[in-house]
């Protein structure tokens, strides 16, 4: 099988933006013009640099705003030169925006990294030992390609919105990572990523749930935080008891939702997973936390 060239994986993603549409019941506004900026963009802008048009500001973020903090900690850390230097050395796919600091990465990756350092400090767990990660929320599809460097062999799914999904879809295969359709889930023999929109949410959650020996990871960096509370719901009822480990980032407060007790009902219905509450370096006021399970 001869792979896809760089242009016909970009045509691909033209013909999926243009034929898209945006459910403003299940996205927040800032989503859904993002939809219609992406559509802009890919329009009119480089095909080699998506990752620096407008659309995706709020994924492919800007050096200010990551603390510079969580690269130091990288930095500083015992495993520096063995692992987090290989992890934080980006790709030149989309040409992710510069970090100052160290022109070999991105502030997407190094904030990426950090989240993966920070989980593993806190809960001593891998989540390269599960079997399956289901992502809430994957921005370019930045984390997915983290894990797969750093050794998870398993199936990582993304569910987002369908713009945000061909970003996903685009990025990924860029880099020549394979994907497995929703329908096929549970048929995993190597690594692959998996694609997931409100239309095929049933699908996937009913073939997750089968496969009742796998280890399921949970991950959400402020995705998860930023939905209404019936679109969390829609995706905690099935998978809250069924995931063993959990990385979530998140604000206190997002509209009139009081996400700290959001949070705090949601380790309690999970009492048998042992949880922490950690800040993260601040940037903001007030400053996001972390939840680890």
């Amino acid at each position: 099988m001869v792979a896809a060239t760089h242009n016909e994986i970009f045509q691909r993603f033209l013909a999926e933006i243009e034929a898209q549409s945006v459910d403003e019941s299940l996205a927040s506004k800032i989503y859904v013009d993002q939809w219609r900026q992406l559509k802009e963009d890919a329009r009119a802008r480089s095909k080699f640099e998506f990752l620096r048009w407008p659309g995706l500001d709020a994924f492919s973020i800007p050096e200010n705003w990551v603390p510079a903090a969580c690269y130091y900690d990288l930095r500083n850390s015992l495993d520096w030169d063995e692992r987090w230097f290989r992890l934080t050395r980006d790709s030149k796919v989309g040409a992710s925006k510069d970090w100052s600091i160290d022109f070999g990465t991105s502030p997407a990756l190094v904030q990426h990294t950090y989240h993966l350092f920070r989980y593993e400090k806190a809960t001593g767990r891998s989540l390269l030992d599960c079997d399956l990660i289901f992502e809430v929320g994957g921005g370019y599809g930045s984390f997915c390609r983290l894990l797969q460097s750093a050794g998870f062999s398993g199936l990582h799914i993304i569910y987002d919105l369908p713009h945000v999904s061909s970003i996903q879809r685009l990025y990924l295969s860029l880099l020549g990572l394979q994907e497995l359709p929703p329908a096929e889930i549970g048929k995993l023999k190597t690594h692959r990523f998996c694609l997931l929109t409100h239309q095929y949410f049933d699908v996937a959650i009913e073939r997750i749930l089968e496969s009742s020996e796998s280890r399921v990871g949970f991950v959400a960096t402020w995705s998860l935080s930023e939905m209404p509370l019936a679109v969390r719901e829609r995706i905690m009822a099935p998978l809250g008891k069924r995931c063993v480990q959990y990385l979530i980032a998140f604000q206190p407060a997002w509209g009139t939702i009081n996400n700290t007790d959001y949070f705090r009902n949601l380790r309690e219905a999970r009492p048998d997973l042992k949880w922490r509450e950690e800040q993260m370096p601040r940037i903001v006021s007030p400053p996001s936390l972390y939840l680890f399970a």
